[in-house]
């Protein structure tokens, strides 16, 4: 019987030990989600942008802007349907996911999937079809993917 009492005390106090594990975890999940949600607001300039392994013509760079405000992304010029999104990130993915979702349009409620990478001002997306992920920053020639390497735009 005593044998038997330690035992559940045992199981009870690694069940207790998991569980704290797993909400350390999603702590620190969302520590690092709250880290990008807050370092990527604001508005950012595209220094790169190339499509199925092309680059955008020039003009199309340097008038191009991203402005992240709270879960929302706007492209700035737009075209009607292709400029407000919903985006949610999940840096514990690797590498970090990035899904945008048309707020408006013929498009709405349409998921791109993407990755992202960010570090101080400077952040890379890379997105595409709706039905796959990318797994690296590239672009080739049919694969549906965009590539936008940008810089935080100076207040």
């Amino acid at each position: 019987m005593k044998m038997l009492m330690i035992r559940s005390a045992v199981n009870v106090g690694l069940i207790l030990l998991m569980a704290n594990s797993l909400m350390a975890g999603e702590a620190v999940k969302q520590d690092a989600f709250k880290k990008d949600l807050d370092a990527i607001q604001g508005t950012w300039k595209i220094v790169n942008l190339e499509a199925g392994g092309k680059q955008a013509p020039a003009e199309i760079v340097t008038a191009l802007k991203l402005t992240f405000k709270g879960d929302t992304l706007t492209f700035t010029p737009g075209e009607p349907g292709f400029s407000n999104y919903n985006y949610k990130l999940d840096p514990s993915t690797k590498p970090a996911s990035f899904d945008m979702t048309h707020a408006d349009g013929d498009n709405k409620g349409e998921t791109q999937k993407g990755i992202y990478y960010l570090e101080g001002n400077h952040l890379k997306i890379c997105f595409g079809k709706a039905d796959s992920r990318p797994k690296k920053f590239t672009t080739t020639a049919d694969s549906g993917l965009a590539l936008y390497t940008l810089e935080r735009e100076k207040p």
